[in-house]
């Protein structure tokens, strides 16, 4: 399947103006429909609304927050007339506790979601509408890192292969991306051969049956040697000039998550090159 139906989500006009600029070319190379997720985030209701004057003064905040992002879209969308591909605008204004159910459904409709990857200043909205495309919609997502300057992917990619569910998935979704002579690297860290999981030759499988879709595969046994997967797919990622890691997302549960970040949470705060990840 080629890709032909692309969203790009964006929580400010501003910081993800990276991200969008990479989805128009990315559409214009596939002659793809390009959609643009355009989210406007109201401030929450506080304590004594309705009370007194709380009423008008939260109405107030309210007006205020939906005109300067109506300002800035409106500037946004003034900047892109005349340019091709054509983009279309979908608006979505809501308060943060339906980012990710409104993200999801958008998701649902494209091929493939790009995203900037979180940033630590980043109010939690963001990280939200991320979460809502991986966790809820079913389509692979492309993240790209707020300070990447590259300008295309899959080329050269990484895929961490744990045979899960969600590798397989993740795997078989970045054909979409990966280009027809595209080098892969299978990675498999700290895998031990059985008769299930990696199977008795870890990565072997699934090394032969990417190879017979044409890719260019190397497979790769990993030790960690006392660092986390995180930091061993990220030292194979740059020993090998990769444009591109593949991954299952959020494996474990967001209460496993929030105790003990995985691998997913950290490669998006940490990685320096796009994500490819499928739940």
């Amino acid at each position: 399947m080629k890709i032909k139906d692309i969203s790009v989500c964006m929580s400010s006009p501003e910081d993800d103006m990276k991200a969008f600029e990479f989805a128009r070319a990315f559409a214009e190379a596939r002659n793809a429909h390009l959609s643009c997720a355009a989210f406007t985030i109201l401030p929450p209701m506080f304590t004594g609304y309705g009370i007194g004057g709380a009423g008008e003064v939260y109405a107030s905040m309210l007006q205020e927050a939906r005109n300067a992002m109506k300002a800035a879209w409106d500037n946004f969308e003034q900047k892109q007339v005349g340019k091709e591909p054509a983009v279309e605008m979908r608006h979505i204004e809501t308060f943060s506790n339906r980012v990710e159910a409104l993200s999801a459904m958008n998701a649902r409709h494209a091929d493939i979601v790009i995203v900037r990857a979180p940033d630590k200043s980043d109010v939690q909205p963001h990280a939200d509408m991320l979460e809502g495309v991986l966790m809820g919609a079913g389509r692979p997502v492309l993240v790209l890192p707020a300070d990447w300057t590259g300008e295309t992917v899959g080329n050269r990619a990484v895929i961490a292969w744990d045979a899960s569910r969600e590798a397989t998935r993740a795997l078989h979704d970045s054909m979409l991306v990966l280009s027809d002579d595209a080098k892969v690297w299978i990675a498999a860290v700290d895998a031990n051969p059985g008769e299930t999981g990696y199977g008795q030759a870890p990565g072997w499988d699934i090394g032969a049956h990417v190879s017979r879709h044409g890719y260019k595969v190397e497979v790769r046994n990993e030790d960690s040697t006392g660092r986390s997967v995180p930091h061993v797919l990220l030292d194979l990622a740059t020993s090998c000039d990769a444009d591109l890691i593949v991954l299952g997302g959020y494996r474990h549960s967001r209460l496993q998550q929030s105790i003990l970040p995985g691998v997913t949470r950290t490669l998006l705060r940490t990685s320096k090159v796009p994500l490819l990840l499928s739940h």
